[in-house]
């Protein structure tokens, strides 16, 4: 299956020509996957074109698509550098924060976020391809500050697929706790640290 990974630039000229794709995309996700994000179809659908454009304009978010026959098949953005480690960012701690100087970080803290696939592109190596992408990103971001690269991730404790897809990527599960009246969810990080790892169910 053909596709190609595309990072958007945050320039005005480039979020104008992927906001509409990139609004309807998100939306269908919350839609077709309501228990796999930390928003709701309902709050979003209310957002205003500001609130599209702040997003992919936002330089403390990097967004990336999976693109295949002009139509997006998967996205993540990354949030940051952030200025906490992943130990210190809990799931429910927002990443839509502005960033600090980046000097004055031990790390270079990415959160993966809003990361989805259409259903029929699943198993096909679409969502490993987009990490491997961001990770590609991380990493030369981190080298240029001269810092070390780390990432978080959040997913649900019910979501055994997308758990195993992040470790195979090499994140590993550091916390667990509850998220919201019914849903626990899983913190992992990559990489891994000694003795930072827990065995769960």
């Amino acid at each position: 299956m053909a596709f190609e990974i595309i990072q958007i630039p945050h320039d005005d000229e480039s979020v104008r020509a992927h906001i509409e794709q990139y609004k309807a995309f998100r939306l269908y996700s919350l839609k077709t996957a309501p228990n796999s994000f930390g928003s709701t179809y309902e709050r979003e659908i209310a957002f205003t074109n500001d609130v599209w454009y702040n997003r992919l304009a936002n330089p403390l978010a990097t967004t990336f698509i999976a693109v295949q026959s002009d139509r997006i098949i998967s996205t993540i953005t990354a949030m940051g550098p952030l200025p906490w480690a992943p130990e210190e960012a809990p799931p429910a701690k927002d990443p839509w924060t502005p960033s600090m100087d980046s000097a004055l970080l031990t790390y270079f803290h990415f959160r993966v976020n809003g990361m989805f696939t259409v259903p029929e592109a699943r198993g096909q190596g679409v969502a490993k391809a987009l990490l491997d992408r961001f990770f590609k990103f991380g990493k030369d971001e981190a080298v240029k500050a001269g810092k070390e690269f780390v990432s978080s991730i959040v997913v649900d404790a019910d979501n055994p697929p997308a758990r195993k897809l992040y470790e195979k990527c090499g994140y590993v599960a550091v916390s667990e706790e509850p998220y919201g009246p019914s849903r626990i969810a899983v913190l992992m990080k990559y990489p891994s640290s000694p003795g930072k790892t827990i065995v769960s169910a």
